[in-house]
């Protein structure tokens, strides 16, 4: 490849959509999917047009996609830009889950930097096909009571503020 091209990627389950704010995994903010397919003709395309497909189970492959929040010249990249089927269908990125499929658009060229040349790719639009909703069903801690903690804490102020040097864990109302 030797001109930057808009390059389309069909009918791919999406997976991990970190697209809300920029993730900062190793000190480069950026925004993230994971695409996926279990088609062998899809992977070997994808790896054709200068993708790192990795084969995460036995005929699963998946390619991670990213795209720096910052330019170069650290000027705002904008951020990858979500639609539906629909021009009127508004996605909110928050709500992409695992599993949902559709289409992505990706920007690549050719570099040369550092001694190290290549094809790099960056996540540029993503059309949502089919969308799974993320529901957040996290589990979370029992809270126990801390109501005594003000008192104790109002205490322990009082008499720091009164007198340091005299007291004593009795005085505290341990």
């Amino acid at each position: 490849m030797e001109k930057p091209r808009n390059h389309l990627i069909s009918n791919v389950t999406l997976n991990w959509a970190r697209l809300d704010k920029p993730q900062n995994p190793f000190g480069t903010e950026q925004y993230e999917v994971q695409i996926e397919t279990k088609d062998p003709a899809k992977a070997a395309e994808l790896t054709a047009n200068h993708m790192n497909v990795k084969e995460k189970e036995a005929g699963v492959f998946t390619v991670s996609l990213k795209r720096k929040a910052k330019r170069a010249d650290g000027s705002d990249n904008g951020k990858v830009e979500v639609v539906g089927t629909k021009a009127s269908e508004v996605i909110d990125v928050r709500t992409i889950g695992n599993g949902s499929q559709g289409n992505v658009i990706v920007w690549q060229y050719p570099y040369d930097a550092a001694g190290r040349q290549g094809i790099a790719t960056s996540l540029t639009k993503i059309q949502i096909t089919d969308l799974k909703v993320y529901a957040n069903d996290s589990i979370d801690f029992d809270m126990i009571d801390d109501s005594g903690f003000a008192e104790v804490a109002s205490k322990v102020k009082e008499t720091v503020a009164a007198d340091a040097s005299d007291a004593t864990p009795e005085s505290l109302g341990f």
